[in-house]
């Protein structure tokens, strides 16, 4: 697992000659300038950050194109897109398999990678902490495959729920573990991740009843049980966020006055409690795993928060689930005359 920066890093762990390519890029920097700067800090962050497993860097001028164009390796009817809801995506750090390899290939919006060009430059401690979170997320990700090899996009789950429940247990532990590894580095971003959180604990209980209403007139079963457990997994997963940057810290999340604020009274509060002490056992045994009943823990929060929310799955043999949507007041469509 990575250590915090010390005064004579170790050498650098990143391929010795990893390619970064720059493509739609149309702005004053030159692309050259923006990939050997790029490739620099990459390289120089490999020295506190275990790259040995990095595929390559792509830096997108139009950063949806380069996403979705990105050659995964393999099969996949996943396209990938930048999230937009709460926030906003920048950078993202897919598996891709190679030679027969996992490997993770980090994507960056081309305009961001100007801010590393000048140590001046407003934005160049943001794009720094950028950079590395999605340095640690290669880090994260080999250490799930030593432990767990041909899983990452070369198994499917036994059933939907199975799925589902995988769906969230990954991208919350992803962001709590590379927020734990990236802290430290350029710009703080507490701020920022709080913000998000307390948005999220404001919108998501509506907004996945919204998606039940909607279900009560199409009836789609398999559709609102994924509706509902990407939304709930959501805030999960912003949840995850801002703790695994202030475990990092070493700060409590009760010593937030507006997450504390947000959270009194709220339905989510029991969960936060689950999440932190899940994850933290997580991160405790990086790397180290044997089984999945750690990673399961954050499965079984999905589950509660899903059918808290109106929508359980439940095995029913090998490869089924049954799923129920009871009546809810909260959660019935206006019925008009």
């Amino acid at each position: 697992m990575a250590e915090e920066p010390e005064d004579e890093p170790s050498p650098p762990s990143a391929p010795e000659e990893f390619n970064v390519c720059v493509r739609d890029w149309h702005g004053d920097a030159p692309a050259q300038q923006l990939a050997e700067t790029a490739w620099v800090f990459t390289r120089e962050l490999s020295r506190y950050i275990d790259l040995s497993n990095l595929d390559g860097v792509t830096l997108g001028g139009d950063y949806p194109k380069a996403l979705a164009e990105l050659d995964r390796g393999c099969a996949s009817t996943i396209v990938l897109a930048p999230s937009n809801d709460i926030a906003i995506g920048i950078a993202m750090t897919p598996s891709v398999i190679r030679d027969g390899v996992l490997k993770s290939h980090i994507v960056l919006n081309a305009g961001l990678v100007t801010g590393l060009l000048d140590p001046e430059h407003e934005l160049f401690r943001f794009t720094f902490h950028t950079l590395a979170h999605e340095c640690a997320h290669v880090e994260v990700t080999s250490a799930f495959e030593r432990c767990f090899p041909q899983v990452l996009l070369r198994s499917k789950r036994a059933d939907l729920q199975e799925q589902c429940r995988w769906d969230v247990i990954l991208a919350c532990w992803d962001e709590y573990a590379a927020c734990r590894i990236s802290a430290g580095f350029g710009e703080e971003p507490t701020k920022g991740y709080e913000q998000t959180f307390i948005e999220a604990l404001g919108t998501t209980r509506e907004t996945a009843n919204t998606a039940i209403r909607a279900y009560r007139l199409h009836g789609e079963h398999s559709r609102i049980a994924c509706e509902v457990y990407a939304e709930y997994g959501r805030l999960m997963k912003y949840t995850a966020y801002l703790l695994g940057d202030l475990d990092a810290r070493g700060v409590d999340l009760a010593d937030r006055p507006l997450s504390a604020a947000a959270l009194e009274g709220h339905f989510f509060e029991p969960y936060l409690q689950r999440l932190g002490e899940a994850l933290r056992a997580l991160f405790e045994s990086f790397g180290c795993w044997t089984d999945e009943t750690l990673f399961a823990a954050l499965g079984d929060i999905i589950d509660d928060l899903a059918h808290d929310g109106g929508v359980t799955m439940t095995k029913s043999k090998p490869g089924f689930v049954d799923i129920k949507v009871p009546y809810r007041l909260e959660t019935m469509p206006f019925l008009g005359s």
